[in-house]
C-alpha cells in the first residue's frame, strides 16, 4: 500500500475541518471565524406572546398576587387631617359604626372650640346668609368627632326672637297625616389632628315657614316638612346652629354656637 505523504493527511483533516464547519454555517473568511445568523422572521402584530406573573395559592388556599402590595385606603386618608375645608363631604366618605360611650372623647370643652361666623350681620327679610361653622381641635392629640344623620348628618339653623321663641317653625301642631318615613340611621367619623380645623357653610334664609304634608315623602330634613311661607319681620335674632355631633352636647360641657342676625325690612 503507498503511503500518504505526512502533508497529504494533513490537508485532508484541514478540508474535512472545513466542510464541518461550513455545514454548521461558520465563515473561515478572514482572521479568526464568525457566526453567520440568519435573519430573525419577525411575528407579525398582535401575534406575540407576553409572559405574565400568574397568582400564587398558597396553603391556605387563598389566590394572592405576587408584590401585590395593597396600598391604604383613599377613605382613611380622607377622614384624618389638619383641615377639612369642606366638612360635609368628608362625612360622606367617612361612615363608621354608631359609637358607644367609650368610643366619645371626655372632656370635651377642653378640646373642642365651635365657632360659627356670618357672612354679614344684617340682611333684609326674605333675604339669605352665609354662615361657617369651625370645629378646632384645642388638644395635643388627634381628636374624633362621631356625626349622626339619617342617612347623612344635617346641619340645621334655629332662629329665635329676644324672648328666645322659634320664629322659623309654623305656629300651631303639624297636621295628622301618615307617619313620616323611616330612615336608616347611620353615623360618620373625622379624626382632627392636634390644632386642625374642620369647616361646613351652612345657608340660612329669613323666612317663616308652613307646614307642608305635600312633601312628607321627599322630606329629608328634622321634624315635620316644611316650606317658606313669607318674609320674617324686621328684628334681631340669634341664630342656634344644630349640629348632629355624638356624645358632645348631652352632658352640657359644650352649647351649640350661635350668632346674631339683624333682619331689616
Amino acid at each position: 500500500m503507498t503511503s500518504i505523504p505526512r502533508r497529504a493527511r494533513a490537508a485532508q483533516r484541514l478540508r474535512a475541518a472545513v466542510a464541518a464547519l461550513a455545514t454548521l454555517g461558520v465563515s473561515t473568511t478572514g482572521c479568526g471565524a464568525e457566526k453567520q445568523r440568519k435573519p430573525v422572521e419577525m411575528a407579525p402584530i398582535g401575534t406575540v406572546k407576553i409572559a405574565t406573573r400568574t397568582a400564587v395559592e398558597p396553603e391556605g388556599g387563598t389566590t394572592t398576587t405576587p408584590n401585590s402590595g395593597t396600598p391604604p385606603p383613599m377613605k382613611e386618608a380622607a377622614c384624618a387631617s389638619d383641615d377639612f375645608e369642606a366638612l360635609e363631604d368628608a362625612l360622606r366618605q367617612c361612615d363608621a359604626k354608631m359609637p358607644g360611650s367609650a368610643d366619645v372623647p371626655t372632656g370635651m370643652r377642653d378640646k373642642l372650640e365651635l365657632r360659627v361666623t356670618s357672612g354679614t350681620p344684617s340682611i333684609a327679610a326674605g333675604g339669605r346668609v352665609d354662615l361657617t361653622v369651625t370645629f378646632k381641635n384645642k388638644s395635643n392629640e388627634p381628636l374624633p368627632l362621631y356625626f349622626t344623620g339619617d342617612p347623612s348628618p344635617k346641619f340645621d339653623v334655629e332662629a329665635v326672637d329676644s324672648k328666645g321663641h322659634r320664629v322659623d317653625l309654623p305656629a300651631g301642631k303639624p297636621p295628622k297625616t301618615p307617619a313620616l318615613p323611616t330612615r336608616e340611621v347611620k353615623a360618620s367619623r373625622i379624626t382632627l389632628a392636634p390644632g386642625g380645623t374642620a369647616r361646613v357653610k351652612i345657608a340660612w334664609d329669613a323666612v317663616k315657614t308652613r307646614w307642608a304634608p305635600e312633601k312628607v315623602k321627599t322630606w329629608d330634613g328634622r321634624g315635620y316638612p316644611r316650606a317658606p311661607a313669607g318674609p320674617l319681620p324686621a328684628g334681631k335674632y340669634t341664630l342656634r346652629i344644630v349640629l348632629p355631633l355624638v356624645g358632645v352636647f348631652e352632658k352640657g360641657e359644650l352649647e351649640p354656637p350661635k350668632v346674631p342676625v339683624d333682619v331689616g325690612s
